[in-house]
């Protein structure tokens, strides 16, 4: 008996320190790997353009590097699901009407109808220039949202540590990430640059005007005009929540970006009824509470844009229209004389 414990004994012992080797080897293989992997804040200010790690983005048709660093941190894509009513009735299950006619229906009143286009599957994350290809196709223009993507949004990053700090672009200026796979988003300065360059490209005749700030009277005041405006609020209206910081790498400022920014196209009112109504790049046309709408606008920093004819465009315009009435009523005179009534002697 005396044996057989002690050879018990000796058996628990072995066991013991061969579970004790097998945990400081994956300790220190899981310091080694560590080590590997996450670099110092100094190695990663110390790494040259040429040697930061690039991928090609997802869609086949874009051809533009970005830098991995600016993205790795980048929010996943999420969708907040349209609101249904008691019945089961979606807020979104409006016919979507593309006649590009304004219409009144009274006086605290107005929609404009314009063509509903959505950024998935190409643009998962290109909600901003999504709405401008709305909004240039109610125009007139033969708008593509993937060509707005990849030729004319301007795109940054450049992620760098200073003194233990992280440096990006401005998400101002510039689309931080890529819109074709995952990144952050941008707001109205980057679309700007961007509608300005594209309608360089087709023939101009339009002023991009940042009016950013406005209070949201303004821009019901530009749609009482006819006039639709991109705008920024959330997906969903839902509370944005902080996500990261960073400091600009141009003027240094601080920049603290929100989870859930989403870009649309104001469309409509209805003051009656305490409703905005929107052209959704990510849910069609839809309406909103308003008090919901002006809340969340006002917390993405009050972007919006519109877009007019140029001054000297609406010249042309109305000397060709003169032309034309005065031609008219050359022909109607010139008719008159060469065709003199019957009660004439």
């Amino acid at each position: 008996m005396d044996k057989m414990i002690i050879r018990l004994a000796i058996a628990v012992t072995c066991l013991v320190l061969i579970a004790a080797i097998v945990s400081v080897a994956v300790m220190v293989i899981r310091n080694i790997k560590s080590v590997d992997v996450t670099p110092s804040a100094e190695a990663m200010a110390s790494v040259s353009e040429t040697e930061v790690m690039s991928s090609e983005t997802v869609t086949e048709e874009t051809t533009y590097v970005f830098d991995i660093e600016d993205v790795t941190d980048a929010p996943t894509v999420t969708t907040v699901p349209t609101e249904t009513d008691e019945n089961g009735e979606t807020a979104s299950s409006r016919t979507v009407i593309t006649s590009r006619q304004r219409k009144e229906y009274d006086q605290n009143s107005v929609y404009i109808d314009m063509e509903s286009v959505l950024q998935n599957p190409e643009l998962p994350v290109g909600c901003e220039i999504t709405a401008l290809t709305i909004y240039l196709r109610y125009l007139g223009f033969d708008a593509d949202k993937v060509d707005l993507a990849k030729n004319y949004l301007p795109k940054g990053g450049n992620a760098q540590y200073k003194d233990d700090l992280l440096y990006k672009d401005s998400f101002f200026d510039y689309f931080i990430g890529d819109p074709f796979s995952r990144g952050y988003g941008c707001f109205s300065n980057a679309i700007v640059k961007a509608a300005n360059s594209y309608l360089d490209d087709h023939g101009g005749g339009y002023d991009v005007i940042n009016i950013s700030g406005s209070h949201p009277d303004v821009l019901y005041d530009y749609l009482a005009e006819g006039i639709p405006v991109i705008c920024w609020a959330t997906d969903g209206m839902i509370e944005p929540e902080y996500y990261e910081s960073w400091y600009d790498n141009a003027t240094g400022e601080k920049l603290d970006w929100y989870l859930n920014e989403h870009c649309f196209v104001l469309a409509g009112f209805n003051m009656s009824a305490d409703l905005v109504t929107l052209n959704d790049p990510m849910k069609g046309i839809i309406d909103y509470n308003i008090n919901k709408f002006e809340t969340r606008y006002e917390q993405m920093y009050s972007q919006a844009i519109v877009i007019l004819k140029s001054e000297d465009t609406a010249e042309d315009e109305t000397s060709e229209t003169a032309t034309a009435e005065t031609e008219t009523a050359e022909e109607t005179e010139n008719g008159l004389e060469e065709y003199p009534s019957d009660t004439e002697e």
